[in-house]
């Protein structure tokens, strides 16, 4: 579950000073709260897509490679039986959010 706004900004460091021409220039206190906000809503932004993607992403990158599916296909039998098992049991790890 996402954390509650608060609880990132005051996760986050401090902002003090911008770079400007190569030349740290201090913050104003606006300017330092700006900042902060801008990169704790960023960051709940993160966290509700991870809640409410990171599952595809997951199982994108654990699904069996198209090669492994293209050889099951052909080969059947046991071969895709196999496949059948891997990838039902990646969606078991990585269940659609509702299911």
């Amino acid at each position: 579950m996402a954390q509650d706004i608060n609880e990132i900004k005051n996760s986050l460091p401090e902002v003090e000073t911008k770079i400007v021409n190569g030349e740290a220039i201090a913050l104003s206190e606006e300017e330092a709260t700006a900042i902060k906000n801008e990169w704790a809503e960023n960051e709940l932004a993160r966290q509700l897509d991870e809640e409410a993607n990171g599952w595809q992403r997951n199982r994108q990158a654990e699904y069996p490679s198209l090669q492994d599916c293209i050889h099951a296909l052909l080969d059947g039998g046991d071969t895709l039986t196999d496949l059948q098992a891997a990838r039902q049991l990646v969606k078991d790890t990585y269940p659609k959010p509702g299911e």
